[in-house]
């Protein structure tokens, strides 16, 4: 009777483990002058793992390896780069360091007014527009919005904040290169699950499209 039981508890824990909701994943893709092997956090706990800080559960975070073919010189911009996702249709381009973690943040202030209660939050949002991700964010060049929030620059003459010393030191590097160059990539998108992201490279005649497992 204790094999019997011991056996049913194990068989339990494998069904409880592989229904886990999986959030990490790999993808490669090529073109004719590179190849991409990327690997890409979901959550929090995944984020923290692989960066060393889970940037506070907003961001997507695809470490990414660049592998000129032919020895091409090539050049890196992460612009180039779009996350998007099935669930809502939403997109988004990698953030750098200082919009993350800059000595100036944005700061969004919901006024008095249907639904204001005055309350302040600062977060990593992307400065032309780019939201939070997920469908709930607002982008900083939205304007007014419904809810009645507004946005406002917050300046500092702190040091330089760790956080963005160490992003800076990871992220995917902007520059010409002719050997493998690997860094990070930072998408303020969140609660999203793995298989309903894509991950884009390229302009629309040598595009790369990823998608994860």
């Amino acid at each position: 009777m204790a094999l019997r039981g011991l056996a049913i508890s194990l068989a339990f824990a494998f069904l409880l483990s592989g229904a886990a909701k999986k959030t990490t994943g790999t993808a490669r893709g090529e073109n004719e002058d590179l190849i991409l092997n990327v690997t890409i956090y979901t959550d929090a706990a995944a984020v923290k793992e692989a960066l060393g800080d889970d940037l506070g559960g907003h961001y997507i975070v695809a470490q990414v390896k660049v592998e000129p073919k032919y020895t091409k010189e090539i050049v890196i911009d992460r612009d180039d780069f779009l996350l998007r996702t099935d669930k809502d249709g939403d997109r988004s381009k990698p953030m750098a360091p200082s919009q993350i973690a800059g000595n100036g943040g944005l700061i969004l202030t919901r006024t008095q007014g249907p639904g204001g209660d005055g309350a302040e939050r600062s977060r990593g949002w992307s400065l032309g527009g780019i939201g939070m991700g997920g469908g709930g964010g607002m982008g900083a060049g939205s304007g007014a919005d419904p809810n009645n929030v507004k946005a406002t620059m917050e300046t500092s003459d702190k040091k330089e904040n760790p956080l963005k010393k160490m992003l800076d030191a990871k992220v995917l590097p902007e520059k010409k290169i002719e050997e493998p160059t690997t860094g990070f990539l930072i998408f303020p998108m969140e609660n999203q699950k793995l298989k309903d992201l894509e991950l884009q490279y390229g302009g629309r005649e040598n595009k790369i499209r990823m998608r994860f497992k």
